[in-house]
């Protein structure tokens, strides 16, 4: 009895620790299961990591390559300067050189710069003749003759007012407006600094040179002769002198019925490329140092 007793308990003893082998083996089972999960979250953290350094390193090598791109552009530019010569070409055909005194001739040269700051150099003199009861360059007054008859054949009036000035007449224009100034209560300092702006002294004035005229605008900015002159001027040589969207350049107001005569191919060229007189004759300055 006591045999099978004792017999009865080893058997439920292994029963018991199978159990448990198994219980144990499921619990293992679920556990690495259960690390397996934990441990794949971290997995797909590290893959969206891959990927967006993989994003911002593309967009870094863009960056670069579209800088150095520019830089190589840049240089290219530079070694060609005949570039910018091609910027300024349009549709319009090419012209020659700019058209120039001779060096040897004492007449003003056709670009020549004269202005507040810009004195007329000693031995320039301008081989006058008369159009319209004024004095003018010859140059000029050829020109003027036939555009003032191409204006007629469509029905505009041409006239010029103003011409050639010397140094004496220029000064006395001068200091006639500094009276004017004094007289509407400037003092006498601030009238001359004020006078220079408007007038410029004796030696300073392009009219000087015989090259520059003021035209009659009989129906003012925008009139018959002031849109005539504008649009087919450069044709015959004239520009206008002081734009209005160039005051910053010239540094003086817009003056719409000044022109001045500067070489039908240097005309056409400055209308093309938009240039004022200052802006073109830096622009071939430039040009012939390169």
């Amino acid at each position: 009895m006591k045999r099978h007793s004792a017999a009865i308990m080893r058997c439920s003893a292994i029963k018991g620790g199978v159990r448990s082998v198994g219980l144990w083996k499921r619990g293992g089972r679920s556990g690495r299961r259960g690390e397996r999960v934990l441990k794949s979250q971290p997995g797909w953290r590290g893959v969206n990591q891959v990927r967006r350094l993989r994003i911002l390193m593309t967009v870094i090598a863009v960056v670069i390559l579209i800088s150095v791109t520019a830089g190589l552009l840049l240089v290219w530019y530079q070694l060609h300067p005949s570039l910018e010569k091609e910027l300024f070409a349009s549709s319009a055909p090419e012209y020659s050189e700019p058209v120039q005194s001779s060096a040897a001739s004492s007449a003003p040269d056709l670009l020549i710069l004269v202005g507040s700051g810009r004195g007329l150099m000693e031995g320039v003199v301008p081989d006058l003749t008369e159009q319209d009861g004024v004095q003018v360059d010859k140059r000029l007054a050829a020109a003027y003759e036939e555009m003032k008859k191409a204006a007629a054949d469509s029905g505009v009036a041409l006239k010029i007012t103003r011409g050639y000035v010397t140094a004496e007449q220029q000064e006395a224009l001068y200091k006639q407006k500094v009276q004017e100034l004094v007289a509407a209560g400037y003092t006498q300092v601030r009238a001359e600094d004020t006078a220079q702006s408007l007038v410029e002294r004796g030696g300073y004035s392009e009219y000087q040179t015989g090259l520059a005229v003021d035209f009659e605008l009989t129906g003012g900015t925008g009139g018959a002769q002031s849109e005539w002159l504008l649009v087919n001027g450069p044709q015959y040589g004239f520009v206008l002198r002081y734009p209005e969207n160039k005051t910053s350049v010239t540094q003086k107001n817009a003056e719409p019925q000044h022109f001045r005569y500067v070489g039908q191919e240097n005309a056409q060229r400055m209308r093309q490329m938009g240039f004022c007189l200052e802006e073109y004759v830096s622009y071939l300055s430039k040009q012939s140092k390169k």
